[in-house]
């Protein structure tokens, strides 16, 4: 078996396969765990874009693939792309490995590439899952990334999806997610009127509070 390579443009039949396989799940998420998405209609159908949402589970990038109705990739923790077979489906559904331990330019070139072929990327701007919930500061990446893609940024929040597993308990639940999704930040102004290095912090900073009110909407 050969390596999965990512792919920045699909055919019409993966369009068609990816579409499927999103209402299916979407539908699991709705029968199992009442799935509710707010204001998906603040996505555009085209063009670059940084999706932006807190992380409180591995189900995250799943969920939000699922409710936004377009292709989206996502960086994934290098440990999932140790397995051929799991390498080549999440690459082949638009992920790609980060190392989280060390810096790596991989990464950002493959963010970049994603952009600039006018594609969402989805990414978490606190850089890893938080285990009690609560929303933390941002990494810069975020704020570089916008600047050197000119990619405007979509904050998004979710919820619930960290209640599926609880320890100790060694079963699974079945929580009420909900999804909603707020106005694009325009950060082309932000990095038209600041320094890089502002430019940077500001739109991290706007990114979370974005991100923060919206959570506030619908815990």
């Amino acid at each position: 078996m050969t390596a999965q390579k990512l792919k920045y443009k699909h055919g019409k039949a993966f369009k068609v396969l990816f579409r499927i396989v999103q209402l299916f799940l979407l539908g699991v998420f709705r029968l199992l765990y009442r799935l509710s998405i707010k204001c998906v209609d603040k996505v555009p159908r085209e063009g670059k874009y940084i999706v932006c949402s807190n992380h409180i589970s591995y189900l995250d990038p799943v969920v939000i693939g699922a409710s936004i109705p377009r292709i989206i990739y996502f960086m994934a923790k290098r440990e999932l792309f140790s397995l051929m077979f799991i390498s080549n489906l999440v690459t082949f559904f638009n992920a790609f490995p980060v190392n989280r331990d060390s810096f790596d330019r991989k990464p950002i070139e493959r963010s970049l590439k994603v952009l600039q072929n006018g594609n969402l990327l989805g990414l978490f701007p606190e850089g890893s899952r938080s285990v009690d919930g609560i929303i933390r500061e941002g990494k810069r990446g975020v704020g570089l990334l916008s600047i050197l893609s000119g990619a405007k940024i979509i904050p998004v929040a979710i919820s619930g999806t960290n209640n599926i597993i609880q320890k100790p308990h060694k079963r699974i639940f079945f929580p009420k997610i909900k999804l909603i999704i707020g106005d694009i930040i325009d950060t082309e102004k932000i990095i038209a009127e600041n320094s890089r290095k502002d430019a940077a912090s500001i739109i991290v900073s706007e990114t979370m509070e974005s991100i923060k009110r919206l959570h506030a909407l619908i815990i």
